[in-house]
């Protein structure tokens, strides 16, 4: 049974995300969300954002220089210590979180607007019961 779930959980979260990239304008892939995600409440360290995404410094560095091309994103050394470098959105790099939000939204609502009342109640209660499971032994 459990691998069955396993199974399903995979491709749902594959589906939906290959959903999201049939989007048109989709300019984000999906590690750039969430690091964009992440910036969204304030600049954070390349430490920081890797130990978020649970990736390899190198990882991110990569990813951010992406971004950083792109306009989404500046880098800057700290004035304290020149080893830390900070990563904050620009407002370009907000713009295409925002919308990468709504279509990520528009794409969700259209797949869970189809069940029924009684399915989404037993799909919160299961999803949050897994949250708290996983908050409790960091697992």
């Amino acid at each position: 049974m459990l691998d069955r779930l396993e199974t399903i959980f995979q491709e749902v979260a594959k589906n939906i995300s290959v959903r999201i990239f049939q989007q048109a304008d989709q300019v984000l892939t999906h590690p750039q969300y969430f690091m964009l995600k992440r910036l969204f409440s304030g600049p954070a360290t390349v430490s920081e954002v890797a130990e978020f995404l649970g990736v390899s410094l190198s990882a991110v560095t990569s990813m951010a220089g992406r971004l950083v091309k792109t306009g989404y994103l500046v880098r800057a050394r700290s004035e304290d210590d020149r080893r830390l470098v900070w990563l904050k959105l620009t407002d370009s790099g907000r713009r295409a979180l925002e919308e990468s939000s709504r279509q990520r939204k528009e794409v969700i609502q259209g797949v869970l607007g189809r069940l029924g009342d009684e399915e989404l109640r037993a799909l919160y209660g299961v999803y949050t019961r897994m949250l708290e499971l996983m908050g409790k032994d960091g697992n």
